[in-house]
């Protein structure tokens, strides 16, 4: 099971929401047309589509209400991959997404006549509250609500490469880009190994680990940012940003006054991600040169800050 969190345009989370209307339409008929106008996947603070075996399963989604509250919306799973803890997970990340964002308090609504809905809101620590003003009507939906935990602090720990968790991260990285990249994946392993690695962070959420990087040596003054990645369940937390900190520190620390990296051009994200963190792009470099699929960026280091 991946979650990937995707834009309003994605055709996945659109496919997913047009069934969701359709069952919606199904139990409540013509009444579910009030909604169309809430249901702008622009509108949505974050969208969420849960994949299973590279097929989309689900999806969620959350909704800015006021500073401290977000409507949590469009929670939906196909029938074929119910029961099977999609729905647990997509709620979870929403969640966790909106906490990440600073709200405390989720709301939401579904029909009355999803029992098995209902239910699972209740296991999932939502209490029923009054009716708060959904376009079905107080007799078509029930009103859940639920006080949010903030998002755990990640414990960043240096290790050695031969760390087991650290490999165990890597190894899900590796499947990833398999999986996205095919045989490509496999050209880039050489530049991958961990024994070239300089230096290595774990981060941990509740003594879980939940993502890592590394950082190798380009040349004597240019540190390499390697083997970026945070599982699922932790992404939008604010971990990865952390990671690259602790990792362009240890760089400076060590005679570096610049990092390079470099990620795939059809990972948008990704590029954003890095741009947030005062990265620029730049024209590939070393062996990235003839590579299409990727793209290169870098930034100036000076005791882990931009100069």
């Amino acid at each position: 099971m991946e979650i990937k969190f995707v834009d309003a345009e994605n055709a996945d989370l659109l496919m997913l929401a047009a069934k969701l209307d359709e069952y919606y339409f199904e139990i409540v008929g013509e009444v579910h047309k009030r909604y169309a106008k809430y249901n702008d996947p622009h509108l949505f603070g974050c969208r969420a589509v849960v994949y299973i075996d590279g097929k989309a399963a689900g999806c969620g989604c959350w909704k800015r209400i006021d500073e401290r509250s977000v409507e949590v919306k469009r929670i939906y799973v196909l029938p074929e991959y119910r029961r099977q803890g999609v729905a647990s997970a997509v709620i979870g990340a929403v969640e966790r997404d909106a906490a990440q964002h600073g709200y405390t308090h989720a709301i939401l609504e579904t029909a009355r006549t999803t029992k098995d809905s209902a239910a699972l809101y209740l296991k999932l620590g939502y209490r029923v509250m009054p009716y708060y003003g959904s376009p079905a009507g107080a007799d078509n939906c029930l009103c859940f609500e639920k006080e949010l935990d903030s998002a755990p602090e990640a414990e960043l720990k240096f290790v050695d490469v031969t760390d087991a968790d650290l490999a165990a991260l890597v190894a899900e990285l590796d499947v990833y880009f398999r999986a996205g990249w095919g045989e490509v994946a496999e050209k880039y392993k050489q530049y991958h190994a961990l024994d070239g690695m300089a230096c290595a962070v774990v981060a941990y959420i509740e003594g879980k680990p939940a993502a890592c990087g590394c950082w190798r040596a380009y040349d004597p003054v240019t540190a390499e940012i390697k083997r970026m990645y945070v599982r699922p369940a932790y992404r939008r937390q604010g971990i990865a940003g952390k990671i690259v900190a602790a990792l362009e520190q240890h760089a400076a620390a060590n005679g570096c006054h610049r990092a390079v990296l470099e990620t795939g051009a059809d990972m948008p994200e990704a590029i954003a991600f890095y741009e947030k963190q005062g990265y620029r792009l730049v024209p590939n470099y070393g062996d990235f040169v003839d590579d299409d699929i990727c793209v290169c960026m870098e930034k100036e280091i000076s005791d882990g800050t931009m100069r």
